[in-house]
């Protein structure tokens, strides 16, 4: 009797591990995808002085990990702050679509343009890399206020 009690605490104590590590994978696919998220955005504004169509090919490529992401979130429908965080992002009315669309339009931006405009995406993804990588209360607040102010 004694052994079997002790092999199913080993049972439970085995299973809580693999169920343990598979939501750390969980947590850790969305940082991954959100850091490099914001690699892209990053390299992509600083190369907004060249023209566009140099770079459509990258604008093409991150709209399209925008909306994997967008859509990621949406299925996976248990951290709602993020789904909204990502949203935004891929919502046509976007701080970020804007950009492209104006440097589209234009052609190239200028320096100054870029470094005005680079601190509110900057902002929103740190928020982002922040919350994935702590989950507090904090992160979560940061998040809702970002999210008050934008959606107002």
């Amino acid at each position: 009797m004694k052994t079997m009690k002790t092999k199913l605490k080993v049972y439970l104590l085995f299973a809580g591990l693999i169920l343990s590590s598979c939501a750390s994978l969980q947590d850790h696919y969305n940082l991954t995808e959100t850091i490099a998220t914001k690699v892209m955005v990053e390299t992509l504004f600083a190369k907004a002085t060249t023209p566009y169509s140099q770079n459509d090919a990258g604008v093409t490529a991150l709209k399209e990990q925008i909306r994997k992401m967008s859509a990621y979130q949406n299925v996976k429908g248990k951290d709602l702050v993020m789904q909204k965080m990502w949203n935004l992002l891929n919502s046509e009315g976007s701080a970020m679509q804007g950009f492209f669309k104006t440097w589209e339009s234009q052609g190239t931006m200028s320096a100054v343009f870029i470094q005005e405009f680079t601190p509110e995406i900057s902002r929103q993804l740190d928020l982002m890399v922040n919350y994935e990588s702590s989950k507090d209360k904090e992160a979560v607040n940061a998040m809702q206020t970002f999210l008050n102010a934008a959606t107002n």
